[in-house]
């Protein structure tokens, strides 16, 4: 006897509706209380919440390392600055000397 099992198939729901979801879900409300509500299962609630939170975590790491770079950026100039600055502070320290060591 050959019996085959039916591919069960996943449901496919809206981004609009999974927002909402999980504004939901970040507001407190109760997991049980959704999911009985919508008849969605706790663990597709669940997954949807750890997702959700991981992109919200690289999007974190991913806007620190762009600040993190305009910062060293923003450094190297500076210290371009710095040293120009400090090349012409001894220029004029040197002209200084020479026109009062001349009078």
């Amino acid at each position: 006897m050959d019996v085959k099992k039916a591919k069960k198939s996943h449901a496919h729901y809206e981004p609009d509706f999974k927002e909402e979801i999980l504004r939901m879900l970040n507001s407190g409300k109760n997991v049980d209380e959704i999911s009985k509500t919508f008849g969605i299962g706790r663990n597709v609630l669940y997954t949807w919440k750890n997702k959700s939170q991981m992109k919200t975590k690289t999007k974190t790491s991913e806007e620190q390392t762009t600040y993190s770079l305009k910062l060293i950026s923003e450094n190297e100039q500076l210290k371009k600055e710095n040293t120009r600055l400090q090349s012409e502070r001894d220029i004029l320290k040197k002209a200084l000397v020479l026109f009062s060591t001349s009078s």
